[in-house]
């Protein structure tokens, strides 16, 4: 039964509404667009989120007030435009992502229920050959059921996500520059994670479902026919080379912006100072001056103002040790915040950049700070209290001491070394509350931040060309990145 009121359609509450995002993108169609803004808001899911990306169409795209507009004042070219329709359809929430060409519309009513209560987290509207007398034959079915329908390629002009597949292998790739083979990448690239039954699938009976102009040939395609095939020729080898070795890699949608990241935790006492730290922003500006090339984020719970050329985001005040509060900041920001690409963890009393260190970084290697003392070191086994700590620092007594003052890598790889300081902390403090462990708690986080390094092998990178040797005034500063103390 359809229900309508003052013309607005409406569903059952468990059938969506607000998770449901449609971006179209489009690029010198003014009346194709018109066309499919349309045929959409005659089969709109209900309280679902429109958005056009214009690429650069001159004159502007003009779209309804009910949906909003995205404009590239350059056209940047299919890939930059998906990814603009990602990051738009997910900075709103939305779940169920939706991304059409301007030149393909709904038919029917809940066109979109097959799609969002499929299990399959990708797929797309398929059409397996031209409806006219003209025939490509570039795909054929590999599979068929009541519900799903698999073939060998991808046409894309619907693609239907569920926002944890992007979550995991990110957007269209940038390798593949204005466009061709970038939508059959990404589902090979969620094929390939786990993610999906088939790479390239369809629900059965979209076509009582959707209408392509292209599988009708009807109007003019928005890149010349030449344009396509120089297209086509510079992307072909890359996606068959991806295709055929079963890679994996994440793509993202988004610009990435590198960040330094330090904390100023001043609402607890600092075990090791015995007292609370001044919330005072002159603290940290030679830390915030020395920052090139990247952002200088300042995580503070009581701070009202950062240091000149670093912005400051407040946390909340928690009541445990600040050297394990931080992780659990720094954890949380980095989850907020997926437009981060490189990442460093910094002290922001004692640390200074020495030279940029972006070119030099590579994606998978975890750069931390270390010591020239070991495991065996004093302080080290006066400060770790329990079971699991002794025998950490037993097992590694010889071995150089990693130092949590500098921790360096991509967003992911960060993000998730944090997480494990977080867990191995709180994992003690439950065997303490159980009567596993009865030693005292451990305020610092010395050994946590050594066991997470531990635990990623030999994808930690330490050394000279990461920081100057420890509280030495700088010596080895030519080649360093980083002077800690």
């Amino acid at each position: 039964m359809n229900v309508e009121i003052d013309g607005v359609k409406y569903v059952p509450e468990n059938m969506a509404s607000s998770r449901i995002g449609i971006a179209i993108t489009t690029h010198n169609r003014p009346d194709v667009l018109k066309r499919a803004i349309e045929q959409h808001m005659k089969n709109l899911p209900s309280g679902a989120l429109v958005v056009v990306i214009d690429d650069g169409s001159k004159p502007a795209a003009v779209v309804p007030a009910n949906v909003k507009l995205f404009r590239h004042d350059q056209s940047c070219g299919i890939v930059a435009s998906k990814n603009a329709s990602l990051a738009a359809l997910v900075d709103a929430g939305c779940e169920h992502i939706f991304l059409w060409d301007d030149d393909a519309w709904p038919i029917a009513d809940n066109w979109h229920l097959p799609y969002i209560e499929s299990p399959e987290p990708h797929l797309a509207y398929q059409f397996l050959d031209l409806a006219g007398p003209r025939k490509i034959n570039d795909m054929t079915v590999l599979y068929r059921d009541d519900k799903h329908i698999a073939y060998t390629g991808q046409r894309g002009v619907m693609l239907y996500y569920h926002r944890s597949a992007i979550d995991k292998v990110g957007g269209f790739d940038p390798v593949y520059g204005r466009g061709m083979y970038e939508h059959p990448d990404l589902a090979l690239r969620i094929h390939n994670a786990g993610l999906s039954t088939w790479a390239f699938a369809d629900v059965v009976g979209s076509e009582k479902l959707i209408h392509s102009m292209d599988e009708y040939e009807e109007g003019n395609r928005s890149i010349p026919r030449p344009d396509r095939e120089a297209l086509v020729k510079r992307n072909v080898c890359i996606f068959n080379h991806r295709r055929d070795t079963g890679y994996i890699g994440y793509a993202p949608y988004r610009p990435q912006q590198n960040v330094v990241i330090t904390t100023l935790l001043t609402s607890q006492t600092d075990p090791q100072r015995g007292n609370k730290m001044l919330a005072d922003p002159d603290m940290l500006q030679h830390w915030a001056s020395s920052i090139a090339g990247a952002k200088a984020v300042v995580l503070a719970d009581e701070l009202t103002s950062p240091p000149f050329d670093a912005l400051l985001f407040k946390v909340p005040s928690v009541n445990m040790s600040p050297y394990f509060s931080r992780w659990l900041h720094i954890y949380q920001h980095l989850r907020e915040h997926p437009e981060y690409g490189f990442v460093w963890c910094t002290d922001g009393t004692d640390v200074e950049m020495l030279r940029e260190p972006w070119a030099e970084m590579q994606s998978g290697k975890i750069y931390v700070g270390s010591e020239h003392k070991t495991y065996s070191d004093e302080w080290m086994k006066a400060n770790h209290h329990g079971k699991a700590y002794s025998d950490f620092i037993e097992k590694h007594r010889d071995e150089p001491l990693l130092n949590a003052g500098l921790l360096g890598g991509s967003r992911e790889d960060v993000m998730e070394f944090a997480h494990r300081i977080i867990r191995q902390h709180y994992l003690i403090e439950s065997h303490r509350f159980w009567k596993m462990e009865t030693a005292s708690a451990t305020l610092v986080d010395m050994g946590a931040f050594g066991m997470a390094a531990k635990s990623f092998g030999d994808r930690i990178v330490t050394g000279p060309r990461v920081h100057t040797i420890f509280k030495t005034d700088g010596f080895g500063k030519e080649v360093a990145w980083w002077k800690h103390k």
